[in-house]
């Protein structure tokens, strides 16, 4: 069956602020789009979205997906109709959608949906909950411009859903899914891997506990001062600085994803040993 994927508006006759009709549509086609690409990348597969205005009657505005030979494929496309579906059905039973919890059981019914329709089996299907709940607030601003009584319908060849255009979404974009920040001061013994013989650029180490490579700022300046001015020898690649830095890491919210260490200051030298051993990497209370 062709795919065949709408957005329809069913609108008063008489209703003021007309304009406001094609400023809905246009925020409905936005999320629609934003939905297809997050459900193309939870899949990784390569696929744009992109909708023309097909129809405009008394009481109603529609616009349809434009498909391109080789573009979207037809199972996909109603396969993205069928997940918004989904969502949407659940949106019935709120008015409003506020907290990471929330958009997170969204997505994962979205994902259950994926697998049942035969899309998440091979792969990891993963939807990004940041993205979504940006399109879930564009879909909020939509909804804000429909009066009472008006009808919006998202659909496509087998499914189709009214939407609840009461809904808002109420949560922070700003803040939401950035994951988590923790400041944490270590000791360790670091490998220099790149040394800054003159001026204040940053140094490269890398770390045997933590077995990572890294950018830092050294804060001692008696000790950068000697040894630029040649008071303490170079430091060779089989040398290691007994340190004590800072640094803040970075546990994003996809728990996928690994955490990244950033902004790291070294903040204490207390030795510097010359040549490897395994003794070395025990390190001093």
């Amino acid at each position: 069956m062709e795919a065949n994927v709408f957005i329809k508006i069913d609108y008063k006759k008489d209703r003021p602020n007309p304009s406001q009709l094609f400023e809905a549509m246009s925020l409905y086609i936005a999320a629609y789009e934003q939905f297809g690409q997050i459900l193309a990348k939870s899949i990784d597969v390569k696929q744009e979205f992109k909708f023309h205005l097909e129809d405009i009657q008394i009481s109603s505005i529609k616009a349809k997906l434009i498909q391109s030979p080789g573009l979207v494929h037809d199972f996909f496309i109603n396969r993205v109709a069928s997940a918004g579906s989904k969502l949407f059905e659940q949106l019935l039973e709120t008015d409003e959608t506020e907290t990471e919890e929330q958009v997170d059981q969204l997505a994962a019914n979205i994902e259950e949906t994926l697998i049942n329709d035969g899309l998440g089996n091979e792969i990891d299907s993963h939807i990004d909950r940041k993205a979504l709940s940006h399109m879930l607030g564009t879909v909020s601003k939509a909804n804000n411009l429909i009066l009472k009584d008006e009808i919006v319908e998202f659909g496509g060849s087998s499914y189709s859903q009214n939407i609840n255009t009461k809904w808002r979404f109420a949560g922070d974009l700003s803040t939401m899914f950035l994951g988590l920040k923790e400041t944490v001061v270590a000791k360790d013994y670091l490998y220099v891997k790149i040394a800054i013989n003159e001026g204040k650029q940053l140094w490269t180490f890398k770390s045997s506990r933590m077995n990572k490579t890294f950018t830092a700022r050294i804060l001692v300046k008696d000790w950068i001062k000697n040894y630029q001015s040649g008071l303490i020898p170079p430091i060779g690649p089989k040398d290691t600085l007994l340190a004590e830095f800072t640094y803040d890491l970075y546990k994003p919210y996809d728990k996928r994803k690994t955490a990244e260490v950033r902004n790291v200051k070294i903040i204490k030298i207390e030795d510097i040993v010359r040549g490897g051993s395994d003794e070395q990497f025990e390190i001093p209370a």
